[in-house]
């Protein structure tokens, strides 16, 4: 198990964070041509179409499918070169944790990055191939978790298009990873990637959604334009070459705990303490003010069942919320989000739980 996922809502919401088994893979970065549509990746990250389509076509001469059976083909590149002899796989299903399934169909990548299976019977098929840097199969993917299914018909040839992979081998610097910073405008700094024109870099709090984005920097570090808060904060950067396709990624995210900065992004809640026995009939709940927000909502719902919602993102403008009506027995757990003035969450608090009591 070698990388990790990010579920990208990258406020992690909880710490959303998602961890792929290398027999599962990791989502890929998407191509263009042929039958391929738009793709993302949780991935690291989900990840935006790969530019341009490449500049030299790739003419099929290859063999025509026996009768009643179909053959499918398509091309790996990367940074608009062919990759060869790499591995790809197709599979009768992809599984968002456990990879592929059923029938395996084997192939690798020739001279000209090319690959083909042959005779295969007509049904839709998800495809995957071995990371170059490590064992890790990864997957072409068609949303945020779903594999991308190829639909191959008999007595057809279908090419899926060119695909510009990416590389896991982007180096960052600073801050360290798991390390505690007290600057509130840290410096982030990573190595240059050979070949890269510019980098996206990604830093977002562990709670909140507001997410600090810099998109086209050509430079190899930068400095937050705002002040950190006292938080858990993750970081990543992607590499892009002249033609706006992504080459290179950091292998995971990076994380740095602020510390020492006058604001928090945690809320803290105040009553009902956690886990206390209310009346259904009188509950109200409140929190710490903290001092950057403008206004909180508040959620709660069944803890046995989080369908059945109480407080669904109620806004208080305040630092205490009543409930008016009367809240069936059972137990419950309630969280409270802040919110700036863009509207943007910055931080929540810890779930707490209360359980109603029958009248």
């Amino acid at each position: 198990m070698s990388r990790k996922v990010l579920l990208k809502m990258f406020g992690f919401l909880g710490c959303l964070a998602l961890v792929l088994a290398a027999c599962g893979g990791a989502p890929a970065q998407t191509g263009s041509g042929g039958e391929v549509g738009e793709a993302e990746e949780p991935g690291q990250a989900v990840q935006e179409p790969s530019g341009p389509p490449t500049p030299t076509a790739y003419a099929y001469s290859g063999p025509q499918p026996a009768a009643g059976t179909g053959n499918i083909y398509g091309r790996l590149l990367w940074n608009e070169q062919p990759v060869v002899a790499v591995a790809v796989r197709l599979c009768e299903e992809i599984e968002f944790l456990g990879g592929c399934q059923g029938q395996e169909y084997n192939a690798a990548t020739d001279a000209n990055g090319v690959y083909l299976f042959t005779d295969l019977p007509p049904r839709s098929y998800g495809l995957t191939y071995q990371s170059l840097e490590s064992e890790d199969w990864i997957y072409f993917t068609s949303g945020i978790l779903d594999a991308r299914d190829f639909e191959v018909a008999a007595d057809q040839v279908l090419f899926i298009g060119d695909f510009n992979i990416v590389k896991y081998d982007l180096q960052l610097s600073s801050p360290a990873d798991e390390s505690q910073v007290s600057e509130a405008r840290p410096l982030l700094a990573w190595a240059a990637y050979p070949e890269a024109a510019y980098y996206d870099i990604t830093l977002s709090p562990q709670r909140g959604t507001s997410l600090l984005l810099f998109y086209e920097l050509e430079e190899t570090s930068i400095t937050p334009a705002v002040d950190l808060l006292t938080c858990n904060y993750g970081w990543y950067v992607k590499a892009y070459n002249s033609q706006g396709i992504q080459i290179a990624e950091t292998e995971g995210i990076w994380h740095f705990d602020e510390v020492d900065q006058p604001y928090t992004c945690n809320v803290t809640g105040l009553a009902p303490s956690d886990g206390a026995a209310v009346a259904g009939d009188n509950i109200t709940l409140s929190w710490d003010k903290h001092e950057l927000a403008v206004y909180y909502q508040v959620n709660m719902y069944n803890a046995e069942d989080s369908s059945l919602s109480i407080l669904d993102f109620v806004r208080a403008e305040g630092t205490s919320y009543s409930i008016t009506q009367n809240v069936p027995a059972g137990s419950y757990t309630w969280v409270v989000y802040a919110y700036d003035q863009n509207d943007d969450f910055f931080a929540f608090s810890d779930t707490y739980t209360l359980v109603v009591t029958e009248p």
